[in-house]
């Protein structure tokens, strides 16, 4: 209708043809958007701002990346002139650490022609953009899985060498050097000079077992049952026998009956006894079957026979590097899984011992260290708290720098080495009496000092 003309109104209208009275009506105008069309634009803005916050983090982590490669670079620059002076300790303390972070330097123990960078706290996705710093005309050599470890030739040259493609197969073949599946100490690859061979390097027992040069895999298949020459406790020798790789004493049996490992030869015969248990022989009596936490004398009996020690499991050189760098011995060695005086006859046969639990460093909350006879707690680094929500990991790889670096160095440093698991410790769980119930076990897995350690549990074994 024309402007301010008379509004028609059809309902009225048609009110009227069926003899209805008239309606009257107001015509309105419906105006804005509907629900759906605000939804929508919600929903809109919430992807927008989540590709946003993405973006933001993905930058953060991009410039700590850099910021992190900067530090690592100065230090490298200091070191790159320690060794041209001839210093022979390389050190870095004169930088302050940044917030949350710790550097180091070590030689690189795969070429004396390289050094190392290390650092701690360094977070997944920050490693991603790291590693994108590494190419062949970078001073970076190497950046390892985890970012804890950076690789520099010693004059910072660009220089390629064969230890820089360890990691990737096909680049080593391709830059004309040889892989070797085992040349890492026999447990991990290597990448060396074309033609050299995949064994240097590797340590075992040449009397008892073969190494091949083509990969560096090592057996004992063809050497079971040699005669070799065997060193007794007492330094005297004597010929002895290959067995699993081991030169045994040959005046031990094998499968004898034993208490201790006095009756399998003592240290350094190459046998230990192989403790067997059952509830109904060995479990005191007294207990009913029920373990608890204050009994000083729960086991009877215990008896075995005499095994070959074997079973030691190679580390590569970047773990050595790892439990090093976290203070733990370069003696230090990881068994098999067995029960609880099982292991500690293993270790002593080599003459070596179980760890103690305080030997973790282990802080409950951080005030209290936990010895023998403590109970259960989180291995807290010394004056941090820590707890389950903390110990974030991906694998082997720290999945948040910052949370786990409230825990011991200790245990971080086995897990990046080991995987979850549990290993055995010296040391008794909630009273001191070698004959408790339960032992103290360690758990990468969970970053904490277990309660759980019914000393028939078999579990992996550390000894140093």
């Amino acid at each position: 209708t024309p402007t301010g003309g008379p509004v028609r109104d059809e309902r009225s209208e048609h009110a009227i043809s069926y003899g209805l009275p008239r309606v009257h009506t107001l015509a309105m105008t419906e105006v804005g958007r509907s629900m759906v069309e605000m939804l929508g634009v919600l929903a809109i803005m919430g992807i927008v701002g989540m590709v946003g916050v993405r973006m933001y983090t993905s930058a953060m982590n991009k410039h700590r990346a850099n910021e992190l490669i900067y530090e690592a670079q100065k230090r490298a620059t200091m070191v790159a002139m320690q060794i041209t002076a001839g210093q022979e300790n390389l050190s870095i303390t004169n930088f302050t650490n940044p917030t949350g972070y710790t550097f180091g330097v070590e030689k690189n123990p795969n070429n004396a022609n390289q050094f190392n960078i290390t650092m701690t706290g360094v977070d997944s996705k920050v490693c991603e953009h790291m590693k994108t710093a590494v190419g062949p005309a970078t001073p970076i050599r190497v950046i390892s899985n985890t970012c804890d470890m950076l690789t520099f030739n010693n004059d910072l040259s660009t220089t390629a060498y064969a230890s820089d493609y360890s990691l990737d197969k096909d680049a080593c073949t391709s830059n004309g050097f040889k892989s070797c599946a085992n040349g890492d100490n026999g447990a991990g690859r290597k990448c060396i000079q074309s033609g050299a061979d995949c064994c240097v390097g590797i340590e075992y027992n040449e009397q008892c077992e073969t190494c091949n040069s083509l990969n560096g895999v090592l057996s004992n298949i063809t050497l079971e049952g040699n005669s070799c020459t065997h060193t007794r406790q007492d330094n005297t020798m004597t010929t002895g026998i290959c067995k699993s790789g081991t030169c045994v004493d040959a005046d031990v049996t094998e499968g004898a009956t034993c208490t201790s490992n006095a009756d399998c030869g003592g240290t350094g015969s190459g046998y230990y006894c192989l403790i067997t248990y059952s509830a109904d022989a060995n479990l005191n009596s007294s207990l009913d079957g029920t373990l608890n936490t204050t009994e000083t004398v729960c086991y009877r009996n215990l008896k075995g026979t005499c095994a070959v020690v074997s079973g030691q499991t190679r580390q590569t050189a970047s773990k050595w590097s790892t439990l090093i760098k976290a203070g733990f011995p370069s003696t230090l060695i990881q068994g098999p899984k067995l029960n609880w005086w099982s292991a500690n006859n293993w270790c002593l046969a080599q003459g070596k011992h179980l760890l103690d639990i305080s030997e973790i460093e282990c802080y409950r909350q951080g005030h209290s260290l936990i010895n023998s006879g403590g109970t259960w707690a989180y291995c807290c680094k010394k004056g941090q708290t820590c707890g389950q929500s903390n110990w974030v990991w991906s694998g082997t790889t720290i999945a948040d720098a910052e949370k786990v670096a409230k825990f011991s160095d200790k245990i971080v440093a086995l897990r990046k080495a080991y995987s979850p698991s549990y290993f055995w410790t010296a040391s008794s769980y909630a009273n001191n009496s070698s004959n408790s119930c339960y032992a103290f076990l360690i758990s990468t897995g969970g970053g904490y000092a277990d309660h759980a350690g019914y000393r028939y549990r078999t579990e992996a074994v550390l000894c140093k």
